[in-house]
């Protein structure tokens, strides 16, 4: 009996010296001068207000790569990221998948957050990572993220890195759990693998669950090692660069009616003549664009963002004041878009900017059954999407006037 136990002690022993006992710090020798350049300026602005970091610890992250363990060039990885994400307000996390210990039969784990996101809470959770060992079950994990954002509110970022060894990891299962999360989330969710190695067959199958996700995307650790890498990286994934400026001077420029003609028919009086007027029955007092129809320009709608900013309420009184001096006029809200991105998210993002147009002058007063919503997303552009002036008059709510 003791000669089994002492057995069963040797091979534990000797399978912890294969697997490495001691925990791969996250070391970087960036410094956060080096790498926020790019991502600090004031051009940008958050697009992300949760993340969560999923760190692949099974067997094979403990074979070589770049004269250290793949499980330690992940961790550095992050640890350069975590230095580069400038201090802005979201939640973060760090899930881990692998067996969790030698014993264990738990196949994930959650090693910080969800939190208030800070470096010091994430590089805590980093130190906590040991040694790798067990299978890869990365289904698993991204089965349990779906319960840690069960409170997440808005856009939510998943960062994967794992080596995608096809040996230990069912990759049918995994892309069944990636739909999964992203049938959970929709529009918010976005999953961006990062690939540890550089197995072809690994890669093929990350750009599927990035895929996946429909937004996000698939990288290699290597492309992101650099500053400029890095730098990159963390602006594709967490900001966004700001068009406002350029964007409210295109609009005023090009939106602005011409001259309009005296001495013709124009029913609706909003100086467009009949026969050139698109929108013939816009009620009086209503703004109208060149062609006569009553719009908001994308001076309210940021590149893939639907909320109305505080400065531009002043332009949505003054539809709310033609409403209300027209009582009978019911009208329709048409949300539109710009062709960036995949039809059906546009038409969802279209939705969204109609209904928020629509929760705003009904806080204002007018009442709900004057108003109905419809999202066209990029089927009805009014200039071109090659350049970015066009797509910035497509990104628009129009108000068609209903009997």
């Amino acid at each position: 009996m003791k000669l089994s136990y002492l057995k069963v002690f040797l091979f534990v022993a000797a399978g912890l010296l294969l697997i490495g006992c001691a925990s791969p710090k996250a070391v970087s020798t960036f410094s956060a001068l080096d790498l926020n350049p790019v991502v600090q300026g004031d051009n940008y602005e958050q697009k992300v207000d949760n993340f969560i970091v999923i760190l692949d610890k099974s067997g094979s992250m403990g074979d070589k790569y770049k004269g250290q363990t793949k499980l330690a060039y992940a961790k550095e990885m992050i640890g350069r990221m975590n230095k580069t994400i400038p201090d802005i307000m979201m939640t973060g996390e760090l899930r881990t998948f692998g067996r969790v210990s030698v014993f264990s039969s738990k196949f994930t784990e959650l090693k910080w957050g969800p939190k208030p996101y800070s470096k010091i809470g994430l590089n805590s959770g980093l130190d906590q990572v040991d040694y790798s060992v067990g299978d890869s079950p990365l289904n698993v994990a991204l089965d349990a993220a779906a319960q840690d954002l069960k409170s997440a509110k808005g856009n939510i970022a998943v960062i994967i890195f794992t080596d995608g060894y096809k040996e230990v990891m069912n990759y049918k299962a995994v892309l069944a759990s990636a739909r999964n999360l992203k049938n959970a989330y929709g529009d918010r969710l976005c999953l961006y693998p990062v690939q540890i190695g550089r197995d072809a067959e690994a890669a093929k199958f990350l750009q599927q669950v990035a895929q996946a996700g429909q937004c996000g995307f698939h990288t290699n650790a290597d492309k992101i090692g650099t500053p400029a890498g890095m730098a990159a990286f963390v602006e594709k994934v967490f900001l966004q660069k700001v068009e406002v400026v350029e964007v409210v001077e295109v609009v005023e420029e090009v939106v602005a009616p011409p001259p309009r003609p005296t001495g013709c028919p124009d029913d609706d009086a909003d100086g467009i003549c009949n026969d050139v007027d698109k929108c013939p029955d816009t009620p009086t007092f209503a703004k109208v664009d060149y062609r006569g129809c009553w719009v908001l320009g994308d001076i309210f709608f940021d590149f893939n963002k639907y909320q109305i900013k505080p400065r531009f309420y002043s332009a949505l009184d003054e539809v709310v004041g033609v409403l209300k001096r027209n009582p009978d006029v019911n009208i329709r809200i048409e949300g539109n878009t710009d062709s960036i991105g995949s039809e059906a998210y546009n038409l969802q993002l279209s939705k969204k900017r109609a209904k928020a147009v629509m929760d705003y002058l009904v806080k204002a007063g007018i009442d709900k059954n004057r108003l109905s919503t419809v999202g066209y997303g990029f089927s009805k552009p009014i200039a071109t999407n090659a350049t970015p002036e066009g797509r910035a008059l497509n990104r628009r709510v129009e108000f068609t006037p209903m009997p």
